[in-house]
This record gives structure tokens, sequence and C-alpha cells, in this order.
């Protein structure tokens, strides 16, 4: 869609009917009394947008009160069986998935293998299909599919386009657009931990945050970042790349494997390969996991590589909270299954650097985060809101 110049008439009527559906949403059954009083329409356009909603099928009539004046009032609320959406994390080695209707209730979840050893096309091929599987085991009317939005572990641009994904070998791979040809419903293509940080701001943690970070610790090391309910990805779409951090000058200069210094010594294969160095006995490809086992058993060393990851983590969130000052922080990631063994030393070590300390939590949605934050990511386009709009 050509996007429309400030204060045209076009935008405006986007922008009424917006506020509209936000408020149906957010807090209906409402009277189209009280909608006025809210956003501060006149009646005529308020009665304009729910009437072009009913003939959408997108509002209902749920109950009748009485004024002062005797009249009765008619009561509306978004009719959140007039459509569905999907929303996919599509990881390097699963995919998770979940069809919704359009107040986020789920009515299908999914996960399959990502077949991404089969290679890129393979990965391609699998997503198609179990996008279509979604919709059939959902068993909703494929006409009412309003969009399927999808998280990425890598970097996405230019509406959809993966730059670079190396979990699943894709590289300036034009997704949305190569899904289009297969599907009649619009797509829309987000990075993985941009999607959590969605999800926690609209479903878990995060709900009424103004300022929310997700700082994502599982294989790497990576940030979301929500200002007043807005994803910010930077001029570049690297915002929240927490990854490429470094502690000290000594580091300044060099080029690290991977995706930077930080995430060398602060994710959940920084903690694997640590303890593996030290303690030659351990077994072959240990995870975080086997290494938050050992600690819970009393293993002094695998206490240790905890704690050298604690103080590296430390960083990260002195380094958010500095730039952004965030109401809250959340811990996402499979790294944050163990947070008992590091969250309190996390806030010691971070805290007396700080002015302000924001509130560190860990994710209420867990691997659910990322599928309802490509959710959300496809609500909002759903309902047209143009100056809300969270797609890259």
């Amino acid at each position: 869609m050509v996007p429309h110049k400030p204060g045209t008439p076009q935008l405006m009527k986007q922008m009424n009917r917006a506020m509209v559906i936000d408020i149906l949403t957010k807090i209906g059954p409402v009277s189209q009394t009280y909608i006025c009083e809210l956003t501060g329409l006149s009646r005529a356009t308020v009665s304009t947008i729910v009437s072009e909603l009913r003939k959408e099928e997108l509002i209902l009539e749920v109950d009748r009160l009485s004024s002062k004046s005797g009249r009765r009032r008619v009561l509306l609320e978004l009719n959140a069986e007039a459509g569905y959406v999907i929303g996919i994390d599509l990881g390097g080695t699963k995919m998770a998935g979940a069809v919704t209707n359009l107040r986020g209730k789920v009515i299908l979840r999914l996960k399959e293998s990502t077949n991404a050893k089969a290679g890129p096309e393979a990965v391609f091929e699998s997503l198609v299909q179990f996008i279509k599987r979604l919709i059939t085991e959902s068993k909703v009317e494929h006409r009412k599919v309003k969009g399927v939005g999808i998280g990425v572990p890598g970097i996405v641009v230019n509406k959809g386009t993966v730059q670079w994904a190396p979990a699943l070998n894709w590289k300036d791979f034009p997704l949305a657009n190569e899904l289009k040809r297969y599907l009649d419903f619009p797509v829309y293509v987000e990075n993985d931990v941009n999607l959590q940080a969605l999800g926690e701001y609209w479903y878990g943690s995060g709900q009424g945050v103004d300022v929310l970070v997700c700082l994502a610790i599982g294989t790497g090391l990576g940030a979301g970042i929500i200002i007043n309910g807005q994803l910010f990805t930077g001029t570049h779409q690297a915002a929240g790349e927490v990854c490429n951090m470094v502690a000290n000058i000594s580091q300044l200069g060099k080029n690290y494997p991977g995706f930077g210094f930080l995430e060398s010594q602060a994710s959940g294969n920084a903690l694997a390969t640590r303890f593996a160095d030290i303690c030659p006995s351990a077994p072959d490809n240990i995870d975080a996991e086997y290494v938050f086992e050992r600690a819970r058993n009393g293993d002094s060393q695998a206490v240790a590589v905890i704690d050298d990851f604690t103080r590296h983590l430390a960083l990260a969130i002195v380094g958010i909270a500095t730039v952004l000052d965030p109401g809250l922080i959340v811990l996402g990631g499979g790294v944050a299954q163990g947070a008992d063994l590091f969250l309190s030393q996390l806030e010691a070590y971070a805290s007396p650097v700080l002015q302000v300390m924001p509130r560190l939590v860990t994710t209420q949605l867990g691997a659910e985060a990322g599928v309802m934050g490509a959710v959300a990511l496809t609500l909002h386009n759903t309902n047209e809101d143009p100056l809300r709009s969270i797609t890259s």
C-alpha cells in the first residue's frame, strides 16, 4: 500500500478507525457515546465507523443499557471470531505456531521440526506446509485468516526480506514475497527476539510498561526493545544487538567469531564452552542446562562458570539501563530457565553501578513469547493502525 501524506483525509480516516478498534479490543463492550468521550471524535464520525465495522462483521451488539434520559444504549464489542491470525516462531531446530482469534485467544498450538539440516529450500517448504497444517487442524475458515506473522532468528529488512539467518542458512531471502506466492493473505516477518519482546508486552510480563526490553539469552544473546508500544529497531535494524558489547578497551579493534564479544561470554553456548574448557571430564555436546544441573548438585566449577557468565550478563543490563532507562527488563530464551541460579546475583552486580535499577523478571510466556509476538505483529497490522505499525 502506498503511504499517505500526513494530514490527508485518508490518513485521518485510518487513524480514527484504528482508535475505535483499539477501544473495542481493550475495553469493550462499550457504547458509541463512551467511544466519543474516550476518543474526542464526533458522534457522526463514530457512527460512520461503527456502521462500516458492522458491514464487515467486525463488531457485535452484546447488550443494551438505559441512559439517564431513558433511552436504551447499545453496547458494542469486537467480534473476535470475525477473523483469525497465525503466529509462528521459526527456530533453527523447531518451529512453533498458533492460531488465534482477533483478541489473541489461542485456538490451536503446534510444533514440528524446521528441517534445517536439509537445506534452506527445505526450511521454506516446511514452513509453507506448517502454515497450511495450522489452518487445516484449527478448522477455521480459510477466508477468515487475516494474516500470518513469522519470527526468524536473523536480521529482517525491507518488509520481510531475511538479510541473514545463519541457523536457517538464509541470506537475502525475500521470505514475505516468496510466501505470498503460496498464501492469499498478508505475511509479516520480523526478528524473533523483537517478537519475543512484543509477546511479553502484549500478553506477558510487560503489559502496561512504557519502555520494555526483552533480553533473550539462548544459543546467542540479543534484545528486543519496545518504546510506547512500538518496536524500536534502529536505523539499520540493529538496535538491541547487545551481543556486540565489550567489557574493556582491550577488546576493541578485534573481530569476534559469531556475533560479538559479549555473546561469547554471556550466552548458553558460552556457559557450555567455558565449563567444558575447565572440566575435561565433561561429556561431549553439553549445554547450559547441564551446567545448571551440576551447579544445583554443588559442583564448584559449575558455580564459578555461572558467576562469570552473570558478571558479563550484568554488562548488558548496565548498558541497556543506562541508554534506555526501561521500566522492565524481561529475561527470556532457554537460559532464563536457570535464572534461579543467577538472577539475584545479576541484580547485585548491576544495581550499584546504576542511578536507577530497572525491574528484572523472567519471561512469563516462556517458549510461547515469540509465537504470541508474531500474533501481536499480525493483529496490529490487521487493525490497520498507520501510526502504530510494528512491521520492520
